[in-house]
């Protein structure tokens, strides 16, 4: 937490109920900060080298193969599960929007009396 909100009192300050300390320094207006303008020199252009579009292919499918090693692949109960909580989930959402459906098709019955 910051100084601000510190209840005990400094040195030859007011003790409770007295305003918060400030926690750092502010700018005056119209004065200088103590920071520098850097130069507009220009850092070196780094030239970039073109690979062989081939090589270039094979090295991202070797990070691609890298990086599917890492992964931890779920188990077959595991799969299992995931897919009836996907069909419950899916069969609960068909379900209410054709309720939704079903409802708004008779409220416009309703309203156009047809």
């Amino acid at each position: 937490m910051s100084d601000e909100s510190t209840k005990t009192p400094a040195a030859g300050g007011a003790g409770e109920g007295s305003a918060p300390r400030p926690a750092g320094k502010r700018q005056v207006a119209g004065t200088a900060t103590t920071a520098r303008a850097t130069s507009a020199t220009k850092a070196p252009e780094v030239v970039k080298t073109r690979k062989n579009p081939f090589a270039a292919l094979v090295d991202f499918f070797r990070g691609v193969f890298r990086e599917m090693s890492k992964v931890i692949w779920p188990t077959g109960k595991e799969m299992v599960t995931y897919t009836i909580v996907v069909l419950v989930f899916l069969v609960v959402m068909t379900a209410l929007v054709a309720g939704v459906d079903w409802g708004a098709s008779k409220l416009v019955d309703l309203m156009f009396q047809v």
